[in-house]
Parts: C-alpha cells; sequence; structure tokens
C-alpha cells in the first residue's frame, strides 16, 4: 500500500551520502508519496501545523542543491506518517518538540514526538533499558557528587559524556590516576567553583550543568557496534574501531569501520530490545552496544544505512523501509486513507448483498 509520507529535515546546502537523502530515495523508490520539510519552519496557522515543504518528484543523489526554490508553506496534517531526521536547532528546541508534539497527536509519526524527545539522550537510557544491560552510570551536575564517585576506586575508570550532544563531542575519560580528572570533571559540571569566583552567583546567576558518567567497559575498544533497527529488527549497521590515540570511536571523527555482524546473543538482545523500543513509541533507531552493554541509543538521525553501504557495497534501504512499514501496520499506527476506507466499505456492503441474493 502507497502512503504519504512527510520526513522533516534541517535545511540544507546540498544533499550528502545519509538519511536525509537516502530515506526519502528509499520511500520514493518503494512507491509512497514522499515530501520532504524544513523542521524549522514548523508553526500554526488557524489551528493547523505548517512548514515549508516540497513534493520528492525523483531520487537525489550525493553532491545535488537541496531544492530551496520548490519549498512551499502547507499544511504538515495531509500526510499518513510522519518521519523526523534530525533534532531542531537549539535555540528552537522546545518551541519545535511543542508543535511536533501537536502535529503527533493528528498524524502518527515513526518515532513519536515524546520520544524523540525524552529517550533521544543519555539521562534516559535507564528507562529503554534494563538496569543488566547498562554499564554503572551517574547523571549529575555536581562536581563534588562524582569527584567521589570517581576518587573511590583508584583502578576504576570512566566516560564522562554531555547528556544532549553526540558524534563525540565533549566525550573525555577519568580516573583517579588521570592528573587532570578534577579539571574535566569541573568543566563538564559548569566551572561552578571558577565561575563564582571570577563574577559571584549573583551576577551570572546558576552555572551547572549536567553530564552523564559511565564506568568504562573495557570491551568497547574490541567489540563496539551500531546496530540499526527498522520495525524491531536488526538488519543492518557497522563495526567500529578505536583510534589509538584517541578512546572515542566514533565514524565522524575518523575512525575506522567495517560491516556489522552480530552473535546470535547479540541478535537475541537487539529483537528483544526493538520489540521493547515500538512498545515506547520508537520504530526506527541505531543502539551503539559492546555488548552485554547499551552505550546510547540514537533515534533523530542515526548513522548506520550510510556506513553499512561505505563497508559492504549494499544498500539496505530497501528492506528497511519495508521493516518498518510491515511492523507501522501489524501495530495499527499506519491506517488506510479515507477514500481507500470508503472504497473498501462500499466494496464489504456489495459482496454482503450478493451473498445475501445467493442465499
Amino acid at each position: 500500500m502507497s502512503y504519504r509520507v512527510l520526513v522533516l529535515i534541517s535545511r540544507l546546502n546540498e544533499y550528502r551520502l545519509d538519511n536525509h537523502s537516502i530515506v526519502p530515495n528509499a520511500l520514493l523508490h518503494a512507491g509512497h508519496q514522499v515530501s520532504v520539510g524544513d523542521i524549522e519552519t514548523l508553526g500554526i496557522r488557524d489551528s493547523t501545523v505548517i512548514c515549508d515543504l516540497f513534493a520528492l518528484d525523483r531520487e537525489y543523489r550525493d553532491g545535488v542543491p537541496f531544492p530551496d526554490l520548490k519549498l512551499q508553506t502547507a499544511s504538515a496534517e495531509d500526510f499518513d506518517i510522519v518521519w523526523v531526521l534530525t533534532n531542531p536547532h537549539p535555540t528552537l528546541l522546545l518551541d519545535a518538540f511543542q508543535l511536533l508534539w501537536v502535529l503527533n497527536q493528528r498524524v502518527p509519526f515513526v518515532n513519536d514526538a515524546s520520544a524523540l524527545l525524552f529517550l533521544n539522550s543519555k539521562i534516559t537510557l535507564p528507562a529503554a533499558v534494563d538496569r543488566e544491560h547498562l554499564p554503572t552510570s551517574y547523571v549529575s551536575n555536581s562536581f563534588d557528587a562524582l569527584n567521589e564517585v570517581v576518587s573511590a576506586d583508584e583502578n576504576e575508570s570512566w566516560v564522562l559524556k554531555p547528556s544532549n550532544e553526540g558524534c563525540g563531542s565533549d566525550v573525555y575519560i577519568v580516573s583517579l590516576k588521570t592528573k587532570n580528572s578534577r579539571a574535566l570533571l569541573q568543566s563538564t559540571t559548569g566551572n561552578e567553583i571558577c565561575r563564582y569566583e571570577m563574577y559571584g552567583r549573583p551576577t551570572i546567576g546558576l552555572s551547572r550543568k549536567y553530564v552523564t558518567m559511565q564506568r568504562y567497559v573495557p570491551n568497547v575498544v574490541d567489540n563496539e557496534k551500531r546496530v540499526m533497527l527498522s520495525g524491531g529488527v536488526p538488519f543492518c549497521g557497522f563495526r567500529r574501531f578505536h583510534h589509538e590515540l584517541d578512546h572515542r570511536g566514533n565514524v565522524t571523527l575518523g575512525n575506522a569501520f567495517e560491516g556489522l555482524q552480530l552473535t546470535p546473543e547479540e541478535d537475541h538482545f537487539c529483537r528483544a530490545l526493538g520489540q521493547s523500543l515500538m512498545d515506547q513509541g520508537v520504530y526506527f533507531a541505531g543502539i551503539d552496544l559492546a555488548y552485554p552493554y547499551v552505550l546510547e541509543l540514537n533515534l533523530a538521525n542515526p548513522g548506520g544505512l550510510n556506513y553499512s553501504f561505505r563497508a559492504t557495497g549494499r544498500d539496505q534501504s530497501s528492506e528497511a523501509i519495508e521493516l518498518l512499514f510491515a511492523a507501522l501496520e501489524a501495530k495499527g499506527r499506519l491506517r488506510p486513507r479515507r477514500t481507500e476506507r470508503v472504497a473498501s466499505a462500499a466494496a464489504n456492503a456489495e459482496r454482503s448483498c450478493d451473498m445475501e441474493v445467493t442465499l
């Protein structure tokens, strides 16, 4: 069945090989009617959620300019499903998510607006993943609280991560043996002592920020994988290799990668997690796995299809779409359009009359 799909992205200068081109192209190739909208133009006009969008008339490839001139302001509600493939700009974040939430009350989402806001964070991992599959973690904006944990065991290492950033930004390893661990803990929690001394709290107000601190998982170097889930099924991804001079394995930072291979245990775990995520409104996701631990969830624009293609030469975007829509239909999140429902009802009524005459 063909559906009308709105894909929300951030406006680009030109397309490149990532979800912003791969997903709309795959949807179009599968026979769906696809429109691409600019998430940062969301608004409400006369109670209707609107945005700047254009109808995809062909597949757009790497290096093709983004068709700005084709964008027109139109209703974002005239679709069967909305697929959000980006986070709103930080200055618009709360307002944009409130607009997405209103839209989601009227149109189904691939990943619910509430899930994108709340589960796409390192803070909320315990709400999506069982404790036994999470490294010991702390979320705090207090240097003293985190420094006490680090100081308790000189042989333990910890990973500091900003709770709502990505791509390896400001991720550090600290331990009692690390000479600058106190400085890194102070910096990641807001440099409260230094800033209050320099400016005074009455002048600058609160100077704290949250950070997530995870126990370092040693096997992450040899077994970190990005696993892509579509419709609850692991279907592609890639293995990361850590640079010898860097503790981070992010591919965007230039690290090597190869095609994904899952053990039977990993596959079973990912399928179970995929089912659980769908129960929370998440049908397309990337998980960072160092089995048996989940390190992060990636919901807004998880890289995986592109790097899997680069590693293996296999384009698995059609498989992603097939799995996704099969799950959405099975869960009742996609419904036939009104015209199709009317036609179906008429056909059923006609068959019923035929049966009565036959009897």
